[in-house]
């Protein structure tokens, strides 16, 4: 098959006489979503479904950062006219040439490898991003595992066994996760700085989402610089691109399927299965399937009936392989103990049956309705308006339209059945590998306005400028807040001189972040939870080794930044560890600096 018609053209003008009310009223609707979610954020309290501090988190985040940004947003909506009933004054929007187009991805790039250095204290701050790197030093080292020693098999839930694949007799470990976005960071983490990796990656969306662009408006060079523009203003694109998050790689590769699928010949679409294969093992299976779904049913739309059953036998493959690789791991470091002796679930089946087991609930629609506030308000300001305009105006009559509008709809209902809370995020990351859909979604409703003498030039220029010397500004302090306390800890811990360090963790959020270690244990000193190990088993170290104390009590400003309580003193746990140490014999040493 040669190719699938773009339907570019579909939005000839019709019936349609007022595309100044549409914008306005998409501006009104785009107002309404950001108070709904809003409002259903502050309606978070804690609940048994979901332990720890995630729901706290998803409304202090919109507390605290995401309903100012919209209270901006609303501001800017009216002062650039998007709410006014006449036409905005005719002005030449800027083209994407080649040129432009390169110099803004680079500054992309480049822009982001610099936040991250410089602001972001080149630091893996949250679990999801810790693993990532674990598994990318096992992989880079050539293995699909990393064998532990039998002496250090005692503290592997010390270490830090949050997010591991549950080995029995705690002989190897590797995350449980599935392993093609850290593959990705272990090939090019030989080549180039790893902190340089999801730059790079968020640079080649930029590059594939252009490409994308023109091939469905060849000759609409003003839409090909919206679409991109779009991208390029969302803080979420960026500073997710600063993090070793997963979402990086799903935008990337969800492009990329795309660019392939959008070619039509038999090499596109067997590049598209090929990608769709490294996508579906990114890290968690769910997220690339729902945003290929729509694209069946495209297919479905258009009687592709042969190629619809290549892409239904090519997914129904690439599934049974996912679904093996826990399997083929397990077989692997197997030495005694058969696969079925695992120490908690393993397969994805099982992980999906155990979110399946929490029944959507109102806790649920108010954690997704800060996760949607977080999603607009971290994107080009802009954004949400012109992508309401094309959706709803196009995904009626164009197929490619649909299926984009689709994949973002779908994986909002499935995150709000199996998994609301998403944790700390730049943005919601769980739509993150959906922002270019997005961003066409805008181009087409910017296209549709255009064609009616009606596209918000001088507002869309405004908005473009508020969003990157404005917001990216204001949420890299952010997120540089979220991460300082972490990242001065792990400096802490490098200046200190001994072999172990004890974490009172328990005490204050999210410090099990502060338990991070190489898969080798190259790392000194190595760092223990101290809410995981014994008395006995910290004992049983001495006294062969030395060890240091990070009481909760020296990380009273992350406890005040969470709006918990700072801590004074250890706790009973930790007096027990310090005594159980000094008994046994150990040297023990001050926490943060040489001894």
């Amino acid at each position: 098959m040669r190719g699938l018609p773009a339907m570019a053209d579909a939005d000839g003008v019709q019936n349609e006489s007022d595309p100044v009310g549409t914008l306005r009223r998409a501006t009104l609707a785009t107002l309404l979503l950001l108070v709904s979610t809003a409002l259903g954020a502050l309606l978070i309290f804690p609940s048994p479904r979901y332990p720890g501090n995630l729901l706290y988190l998803t409304e202090l985040c919109a507390r605290r950062q995401d309903i100012p940004v919209a209270l901006g947003l609303a501001g800017l909506f009216v002062a650039s006219g998007l709410l006014r009933a006449h036409p905005p004054a005719a002005r030449a929007m800027a083209e994407a040439s080649g040129r432009r187009v390169a110099i803004l991805v680079a500054g992309l790039v480049l822009g982001a490898w610099a936040i991250r250095v410089l602001v972001l204290f080149d630091h893996d701050f949250t679990r999801d991003e810790q693993m990532a790197s674990f598994d990318a030093a096992i992989y880079g080292a050539g293995h699909l595992f990393w064998r532990l020693p039998e002496a250090v098999r005692p503290l592997y839930a010390p270490l830090n066994d949050l997010f591991l694949f549950p080995v029995p007799d705690h002989s190897a470990w590797v995350s449980n996760y599935l392993p093609v976005n850290a593959a990705i960071r272990a090939m090019l983490g030989k080549v180039i700085p790893p902190a340089l990796v999801s730059p790079l990656l968020t640079g080649m969306a930029g590059l594939l989402l252009w490409r994308v662009a023109r091939r469905i408006w060849p000759d609409d060079r003003a839409t090909q610089a919206v679409v991109l523009l779009c991208l390029a203003g969302s803080s979420q694109v960026v500073l997710t691109g600063t993090a070793t998050f997963a979402m990086t790689t799903h935008l990337a590769l969800n492009l990329l399927w795309l660019a392939c699928f959008l070619r039509g010949t038999r090499a596109g679409h067997a590049g598209a299965m090929i990608t769709g294969l490294l996508a579906t093992g990114i890290h968690q299976p769910v997220f690339h399937p729902l945003f290929v779904l729509p694209f069946l049913d495209l297919l479905h739309r258009r009687r592709q009936w042969r190629l619809l059953a290549g892409y239904i036998a090519a997914y129904a493959a690439i599934g049974a392989f996912w679904l093996a690789w826990p399997h083929w791991i397990t077989a692997a470091i197997a030495s005694g103990p058969g696969p079925g002796a695992l120490a908690g679930p393993t397969g994805l089946v099982d992980r999906l049956f155990a979110l399946v087991a929490i029944a959507p609930n109102l806790d649920a629609l108010w954690v997704m309705a800060g996760n949607l506030l977080r999603f607009c308000t971290w994107q080009h300001a802009l954004l949400v308006p012109l992508a309401l305009v094309g959706a709803r105006k196009l995904a009626g009559t164009d197929d490619l339209a649909r299926a984009l509008a689709g994949g973002v709809v779908l994986t909002v209902a499935a995150m709000t059945i199996l998994l609301p809370p998403q944790g700390h995020g730049w943005g919601y990351r769980y739509l993150h590998g959906l922002i270019g859909s997005c961003c066409l979604l805008a181009g087409y409703g910017w296209r549709w306005l255009a064609a009616r003498g009606a596209a918000p030039v001088r507002a869309f220029q405004a908005a473009t400028l508020v969003s990157l010397v404005v917001l990216l500004p204001l949420h890299a302090l952010m997120v540089r807040g979220f991460i300082a306390p972490f990242a001065e800890a792990r400096q802490a811990v490098a200046r200190t001189d001994a072999d172990f360090v004890v974490f009172e963790s328990g005490r204050i959020p999210f410090d099990h972040n502060f338990v991070s270690n190489r898969p080798d244990l190259g790392n000194r000193p190595l760092v223990l939870a101290g809410d995981v190990i014994t008395p006995d088993g910290l004992a049983a170290l001495c006294p062969r080794h030395s060890l240091a104390f990070a009481d909760a009590s020296e990380f009273a400003e992350l406890s005040r930044y969470y709006e918990d309580p700072p801590r004074i003193g250890p706790g009973p746990a930790q007096i027990a560890l310090r005594r159980a140490a000094t008994k046994a014999g150990c040297r023990i040493v001050p926490f943060g600096r040489a001894d």
